[in-house]
């Protein structure tokens, strides 16, 4: 059985990052996702956060890297709401493997 691929989001606005291992390469997918929820929260939240998600997501071609996109999304969005509660700079990335 394959180890897997590891896809990391770095900490961020003071929360700490997270390790996420896949059976399959997600990297790309999930940085993608990081990427725009990044965006949209850049530029003054324009448009409705799950519409974004979406019309982003659907345009990934098999399910496990749509997943990954979500992931990456909402762990970015996670990061930035949890930011104004969280433990610090200091705080150790967590890890999961899915």
């Amino acid at each position: 059985m394959s180890k897997g691929v590891m896809t990391c989001l770095p900490p961020h606005d003071g929360h700490p990052g997270v390790e996420i291992i896949w059976a399959y390469d997600c990297r790309e997918a999930f940085d993608q996702g990081a990427k725009l929820a990044q965006s949209w929260l850049d530029n003054a939240r324009s448009g409705w956060l799950w519409a974004v998600m979406i019309a982003e997501r659907d345009l990934l071609p098999c399910a496990i890297e749509r997943r990954a996109f979500e992931v990456g999304f909402l762990s970015r969005v996670h990061q930035r709401i949890c930011s104004h509660r969280c433990c610090g700079p200091s705080a150790t990335p967590l890890s999961l493997e899915l």
